[in-house]
């Protein structure tokens, strides 16, 4: 009975983590910001900024629930910002599929590597990061390119509502009743046991990577749209902030049944208001990401599940 009550314990714990967290950060910075934190201004600023963070954060689900981390798609969402600022001097409409064709293109290469060629996910998609930021200087001619400025009219407030709603609905109803969500969390509880019932492993990890880098390219023409321009610095900081809001949300490094959609939201939201709170205080950026990096071990220690040390896989 004690040790049901010892994993019962643990369970809420995890549970209440996440969102004790959120309330942390709501209520510190909503006091040394002396009630600024919920401006409508500052309101403003969190929708753009989670933008970016609980779309990354929805299809980084999926490769979570895996247990898989894909370090590149800040890199991947660079390069499909630059392909797309390219295509819009074309035509603008072409920025949209030219965006996201290039981010499962480059996800695609890499996901072949990790399934095909065997190499782990860790490096496979760390080798990725450096090699797409070599390549979107290329792209760029090591310059900053500017798209057509009709395009910023296309950033509206419809717009990033309307993708928020949709990628918080079809991401949830997808990761939590679809055959490919469960799938995914079995593969990340025991990759063998999926593979001897039967399950094509290989193909659901290559549809995480395409997921990814549709992803990863739809952000980098919302990138287009909201700053008209493209450049080696797009999408810096993606990686770190969603990977922290994956972690701050309580999705466990080895994936798995616990791993749930919940999650997604409830850190993206943390680290919008995190990053607010910050900016408004005065932070640069070398102190947030100081900041954002000593949350993420604080983050991984919690998460991390000492009695699976094989986490990446």
């Amino acid at each position: 009975m004690s040790k049901i009550a010892e994993k019962s314990k643990n369970v809420n714990l995890q549970i209440a983590f996440p969102f004790l967290g959120l309330a942390a950060v709501l209520l510190f910075f909503q006091i040394a910001t002396g009630g600024r934190l919920f401006t409508s201004q500052n309101l403003k600023a969190v929708l753009n900024d989670g933008l970016y963070i609980i779309i990354g954060a929805a299809g980084y689900a999926f490769m979570f629930a895996m247990g898989l981390l894909d370090f590149s798609i800040g890199a991947n969402m660079a390069v499909s910002c630059a392909v797309a600022c390219l295509a819009a001097k074309i035509n603008p409409w072409l920025s949209i599929p030219a965006a996201i064709l290039t981010g499962m293109f480059l996800a695609g290469i890499l996901g072949t590597i990790h399934v095909k060629g065997n190499v782990n996910a860790f490096i496979t998609t760390l080798a990725g990061q450096f090699i797409f930021k070599g390549l979107v200087l290329i792209v760029l001619n090591n310059s900053v390119q500017q798209a057509p400025l009709v395009m910023l009219k296309w950033f509206t407030l419809p717009l990033k509502i309307s993708l928020l709603l949709v990628t918080v609905i079809v991401g949830y109803l997808v990761f939590e009743y679809s055959v490919y969500g469960k799938t995914c969390k079995l593969i990340g509880s025991c990759e063998e046991a999926a593979r001897q019932t039967g399950i094509q492993v290989g193909k659901y990890k290559m549809c995480g990577f395409l997921v990814m880098g549709a992803i990863a390219g739809l952000l980098g023409f919302i990138s287009l749209i909201r700053t008209g321009t493209a450049s080696s610095q797009t999408g810096s900081s993606l990686m770190m902030n969603v990977l922290n809001a994956a972690l701050l949300g309580g999705l466990p490094l080895s994936g798995g049944p616990t791993t749930k959609f919940r999650g997604v939201i409830v850190g993206s939201l943390t680290m919008s208001f995190l990053t607010s709170g910050m900016t408004i205080m005065g932070y640069n950026v070398n102190t947030q990401q100081l900041v954002k990096g000593a949350i993420f071990l604080i983050a991984i220690s919690i998460s991390f599940d000492r009695k699976n040390m094989k986490v990446i896989k």
